[in-house]
């Protein structure tokens, strides 16, 4: 399933909400219709992905509807609603309430969201075909073809643009003169890596649960070297709504506190990735 933008869609949920979506109203619309509206993501394990019954799981599914639970309203999850360049950009006209999805808080992002609060972090990793002997460190890559999801902080990493992010460490860049092919999805980056050394490129970026989950899954990928950065992860809304960014602030740190989030990183990715590791 492609994550891809509906047209149709998004016209038809601006035009019912046009009037709301400005008005910082839209904690109120969340509660008076009893769901909070999300972009569904069907092929990223451990993170969010369908299962063999058809339903949404992973970690930031568990995260999502748990907020959802506090809110005292049901998740409801819309597939083909947005790319994810679309969502880290901002101006969703209504199409979604909020991003519950691991994005990063980074500063271009914020000049169209708001980041309320962090629940998370990520654990960028370099990983290759696993018959390629030619990378074998992360400096290896340099100026070798990388395949990444269009718009997410693994481009920003080769662009050597992942800047502007609060309660992040320091980000190293030790790959240069990268050259990106970006792509839609999270798992086109992993179907063309298979066709290596016939493919158009040689390694890509995700984050180390996923690249495990997918090596576990008999995927030929090979990790390489250490990390090479952590960040934050965020909820993300639209600005205007500073009623629902306290809210959900609250609702983020009490799980927090309690040791939810806790236990749903040990859950999907048997380490604590809720502070830096």
């Amino acid at each position: 399933m492609l994550r891809l933008f509906s047209v149709s869609v998004i016209a038809s949920v601006a035009a019912s909400s046009a009037t709301i979506a400005g008005a910082g109203e839209v904690l109120d619309r969340i509660t008076e219709r009893g769901y909070i509206s999300l972009v569904g993501l069907p092929d990223w394990y451990p993170y969010s992905y369908l299962d063999e019954n058809g339903n949404y799981a992973g970690f930031d599914v568990d995260v999502a509807n748990e907020v959802a639970k506090r809110l005292g309203v049901e998740p409801r999850r819309f597939d083909s609603i947005l790319t994810w360049e679309q969502e880290t950009s901002g101006h969703w006209n209504g199409a979604i309430d909020a991003s519950i999805g691991s994005m990063t808080p980074t500063a271009k992002r914020g000049e169209n969201l708001d980041f309320p609060v962090i629940y998370t972090y990520a654990v960028g990793s370099l990983a290759v075909n696993k018959n390629n002997t030619e990378i074998n460190t992360p400096a290896d890559a340099s100026g070798k073809r990388f395949g990444v999801l269009k718009a997410a902080n693994y481009e920003l990493y080769l662009r050597h643009e992942l800047t502007g992010i609060e309660k992040s460490p320091p980000v190293t860049y030790v790959i240069d003169d990268a050259v990106i092919v970006t792509y839609d999805t999270e798992s086109a980056p992993w179907d063309e890596l298979e066709k290596w050394p016939d493919s158009e490129i040689d390694a890509t970026i995700n984050y180390l649960p996923v690249l495990m989950g997918e090596i576990q899954k008999g995927r030929s990928l090979r990790i390489v070297g250490q990390p090479l950065y952590y960040v934050p992860q965020a909820v993300a809304i639209e600005p205007g709504d500073p009623e629902l960014a306290a809210r959900l602030t609250e609702i983020i740190d009490a799980m927090h506190a309690d040791g939810t989030l806790t236990g749903l990183s040990m859950k999907w990715f048997g380490i604590d990735l809720t502070r830096i590791p």
